[in-house]
């Protein structure tokens, strides 16, 4: 919405401008009656066409003032939307990825038996605090269950629902690129090749972030590196509508093992492969 206003905003000041421009211009060039003189009638012609030209020069003199105050004050043009252009990469391991058998996460989570291969595509439903986000905390090992048996292997990316905020004085970049592969330069060269942020961002303090630029933040780092098993905790929380299409495209074009957990009504009617809903903290079957 506030991009939608911007954009209207701009429009409406280039249409004016536009305008006042030409006005200025085409009623500077009427400076006569635009009638033949008749014979006899010299001094009510010089009349007349006194009080046209006093009349279009102060029309002239108005429009030029207008346009003066609108280019003294611009409205900037909005730069050219975001659009995520990152590829997830996947790593190369096949097979069984991860099982969970008999666990318990307190009252939280309770799961019989859950298997996860490679190439798997797996959408978690359930209402709020049902145990959605603990179940992806204990398949990425960030949560050890209170009783029962998880196995992993291969590389596991965890994006969680609520992202850390990190330290606030860092920039950006900075918090984009700790822990990272690489030189400064080719890690500034990845991140900018997402598409999920422009150069003058990349110096902005992380505790001025809004919700959406740490959401794209995290996405980017999760993107940053080869992955077997993806685990999307509400990814499209914060993102642009434009920016929402373009990650639903990239996950669906992701051979990798996946799982979902989304409340977004577009990505669940689309999503293709099993589904299974979390219930009171129970783990229903997946189908």
């Amino acid at each position: 919405a506030p991009r939608r206003r911007w954009e209207q905003e701009y429009e409406r000041w280039c249409a004016e401008t536009e305008a006042l421009a030409e006005a200025a211009s085409d009623t500077a060039r009427r400076v006569a009656p635009g009638r033949a003189m008749r014979d006899g009638n010299k001094m009510a012609y010089d009349r007349a066409a006194g009080r046209v030209q006093a009349s279009v020069a102060g029309r002239v003199r108005n429009a030029r003032e207008r346009l003066r105050r609108l280019q003294a004050d611009p409205v900037p043009r909005p730069p050219e939307p975001l659009r995520f252009t990152a590829r997830p990469v996947r790593a190369e391991a096949d097979g069984l990825l991860a099982t969970l058998d008999d666990v318990r996460v307190g009252d939280r989570l309770r799961v019989d038996s859950l298997r996860l291969e490679a190439g798997d595509r797996l959408l978690v439903t359930g209402a709020n605090g049902a145990g959605k986000s603990t179940l992806l905390r204990v398949l990425a090992g960030e949560t050890d269950p209170d009783a029962g048996t998880v196995t992993r292997r291969g590389r596991i990316a965890h994006l969680p629902q609520e992202v850390p905020v990190g330290r606030p004085a860092d920039r950006l970049f900075t918090a984009y690129a700790r822990g990272l592969p690489g030189t400064p330069d080719e890690q500034r060269e990845a991140l900018l090749s997402t598409g999920l942020f422009r150069q003058r961002d990349l110096h902005v303090a992380v505790g001025s972030l809004s919700d959406g630029q740490r959401r794209r933040l995290a996405l980017a780092r999760l993107l940053a590196g080869p992955a077997d098993l993806l685990l999307l905790d509400e990814p499209t929380n914060h993102l642009a509508l434009a920016l929402v299409e373009q990650l639903e495209e990239a996950l669906a074009q992701w051979t990798g093992a996946l799982v979902v957990v989304s409340h977004d009504r577009t990505l669940r009617d689309r999503f293709a492969g099993r589904r299974c809903e979390i219930r009171d903290g129970r783990l229903l079957d997946a189908r």
